[in-house]
This record gives C-alpha cells, structure tokens and sequence, in this order.
C-alpha cells in the first residue's frame, strides 16, 4: 500500500520509514523541517516539504494515498512546551484536523495517530492503562491537552464518518541521535543529561525539580518495530495502545546511569568523583509520575519492549562518543 508519513524526518518515523519499505510499502514523507532546519539525507521514498497547517497543501499531500501514519508535530522537552505552547495547541490540532478531513474526502481507509504518554498527564492510576485516560482529568500542559484533542478528534472522525485509526501512546522514547541544546529542557532529558555530563563535565549536574520525577523510557526501535507491523492491520482498527519499557526510573537514577556508563566508555574519568546534583525551579503542572500498563500491547498483538533502560543508556553514551555531541 501507499503510507504517507506526516513528520516523516523526525527520529521516530525514521526508525518506522524503512520497516514500511521492507515490507512492501511505498512510502510518501511529509515535513516542514520547524524544529532542527532542513535535513540533507539520501531518502529511498518520496518526499514533499510542506506546512500541514495549511488545508490545501495537506489535500494535496494527502492525495492518493491508501493509508497515513500522522506523526507531525512540534515535540519539545518540558522547557520547549511551556514556551511555545500556542504554537503547539494550535498549530498541532490545526494540522491533525486537515489531516483528517482531507482523508475523509480522499477515502483513505484509516489514519494512525501518534500520540504520546502525556495524555496522562493527570491520571490517577499507576500504571496507566489505556482507558483511564476517559477518567482522568483533562492534561495541564498544552501540549499534553493538544495530543488528548488529537485522539478525541480520531475518535470522532470514526465515529461520524468512518475513518478508521490506531493511536500509539509511545513513553518516554529515548534515541542516540537527538542531541541536547543550550537551554536545559529544550530537548528531552536524556540528550540533556548526556550533553551535560559527557562534552560540559558538569558537576553538580543541573536537574529540574528534585530528581524524583519517574519515567519509564522505551527504546525508539521497539516503539518503531509495533507502528510499522501493526498501524495497518486491522486487529487495531479504532484502537489505542500504549507503547511502553514499564520499568520506572527517575530522574536522578537516569542521570546517574549515564554518568557511570560515560565512565564505564571512557568519556569520564574513572576516578572521578560520585555525581551531585544542582536542583533547579520546575513548573508546576510537571508531572510527578508515568508508568504504563501494556497488557494491551502484549495480548493483542504480542508486542513488548525488548530494550531495558540501562542498554538504553549505553547505546546512547556510545552514540554521542561517536558523534563528538
């Protein structure tokens, strides 16, 4: 079949583009290269540059196509979402409701959505299974709100129209090819730690909040291997799942992982000292806990995360020694 891969150069949908092409799709990217700039990369499928916000752009990349994976949006670590948050409610709703009304039009059968695990921003149950998100409150942060919309909008294009969907709820994916930035919580947590800790030597480490924030972080292949196998297979047809390494760890744990991994490869001397932390001022809707249930997952389509966080790490301490960043 022909996917279109909405977001199709951002680290997720690449791992997603050639697992499609192995197995027999032809692919069609879409992106606006908002976050890092324009991306030079030899492409083994089509590809469009273009403003998804825009209807009529959307109609036309939308054209043709059987089915679309929608992965598009302004992703940013918890800093970069509460900068820019009218960007992200706006724009990313804007672009998913085009979207979607240009694949009712065109009669594409079904449109995957990614979503994220901060839709459970507020839920009060952990571990977070699919349908508690029905009973928890609504999420504070923009972003979390703009992905709640995202799968309530799904919902009701199935309903009223019949567009079919999947939404994946991906926790916490951890990547050796995102790289931190100058300002702390930019990017995700992770490259911020591995930056800091590995090419800055700093510590005291500066950590948002007291450490204690828990997190369960998933390897992008495993999350990658799920959206590729199963977005078109009906089993999941109008379905939610949660794509998740249930192994909960938190902030400081994560940092103190890394930092005795960076010594284990050599780029922190082994004699160095134990890690300490600098704690800095945090937001207030920061969410104190993510854990997910992935019964789902595991039974209906025998998927499970396959990379335990501390290989994680060395895969992403490795990766930046490589790379010089």
């Amino acid at each position: 079949m022909k996917v279109l891969i909405t977001g199709s150069e951002g680290s997720l949908m690449q791992a997603v583009i050639p697992r499609l092409l192995a197995a027999g799709h032809q692919v069609v990217g879409v992106d606006n290269f908002f976050r890092y700039g324009k991306t030079q990369r030899t492409r083994s499928y089509d590809f469009i540059e273009g403003d998804l916000t825009d209807a009529a752009f959307a109609a036309r990349a939308v054209k043709g196509v059987d089915g679309i994976i929608q992965a598009a949006a302004r992703i940013f670590g918890v800093r970069g979402f509460h900068k820019v948050p009218a960007d992200i409610l706006g724009c990313d709703v804007t672009l998913h409701q085009n979207i979607l009304k240009a694949a009712r039009e065109q009669g594409v059968a079904k449109v995957c959505y990614i979503s994220s695990s901060m839709v459970f921003e507020r839920c009060a149950r952990h571990p977070s299974a699919e349908d508690d998100v029905f009973e928890s409150l609504i999420p504070q942060t923009d972003y979390g709100l703009s992905k709640l919309v995202g799968e309530r909008l799904s919902m009701a294009y199935a309903r009223q129209y019949g567009v079919k969907f999947v939404v994946w709820r991906p926790f916490n994916i951890i990547t050796p090819y995102e790289k931190g930035e100058d300002e702390q919580g930019i990017s995700h947590v992770f490259a911020d730690f591995v930056r800091a800790l590995i090419f800055e030597k700093r510590n005291p480490l500066p950590i948002l909040g007291d450490g204690q924030q828990i997190r369960c972080f998933t390897w992008i292949d495993d999350v990658a291997s799920a959206i590729a196998r199963f977005s078109f297979d009906a089993i999941t047809d109008n379905q939610a799942y949660n794509l998740g390494n249930a192994e909960p760890i938190t902030m400081q744990q994560l940092a103190e992982l890394i930092h005795a991994e960076a010594k284990v490869q050599g780029a922190i001397p082994a004699g160095a000292g134990e890690l300490k932390f600098e704690y800095k001022p945090i937001y207030s809707d920061d969410v104190s806990i993510r854990i997910p249930r992935v019964d789902k997952a595991r039974e209906q389509l025998g998927w499970t995360a396959t990379v335990k966080v501390k290989e994680a790490v060395k895969r992403c301490v490795a990766q930046a020694i490589k790379a010089g960043r």
